[in-house]
C-alpha cells in the first residue's frame, strides 16, 4: 500500500516537472524566437543618426532654459 502510494506521487512529481521543464523550453524558444524577429525588423527601419554635437547643443539650451525658469520662479535658489 504504502509503495503504491509512493510510486503514485514519484510519477506525479516527474509528470509535474516535466511537464513545467518543457513548458519554460517552449517559453524560452519563442521568446528567443519573437527577438529576432523585432531585432531583424528594428534594424531595417532605424531612422539615421541625428549630428551628436548639435543633439548635444539643443539639450544644453533646454537645460539652461529649465534652470533659469526655476531661478526665476525661486528667487531664493539664485
Amino acid at each position: 500500500m504504502m509503495s503504491e502510494l509512493m510510486e503514485q506521487g514519484l510519477q506525479l512529481m516527474a509528470l509535474g516537472m516535466g511537464s513545467v521543464f518543457l513548458f519554460l523550453g517552449l517559453l524560452i524558444g519563442v521568446i528567443t524566437l519573437v527577438s529576432r524577429i523585432i531585432q531583424k525588423f528594428d534594424l531595417e527601419t532605424a531612422p539615421a543618426p541625428a549630428d551628436s554635437q548639435s543633439s548635444h547643443d539643443v539639450l544644453l539650451e533646454v537645460i539652461s532654459a529649465a534652470v533659469q525658469q526655476y531661478r526665476s520662479d525661486h528667487p531664493r535658489h539664485k
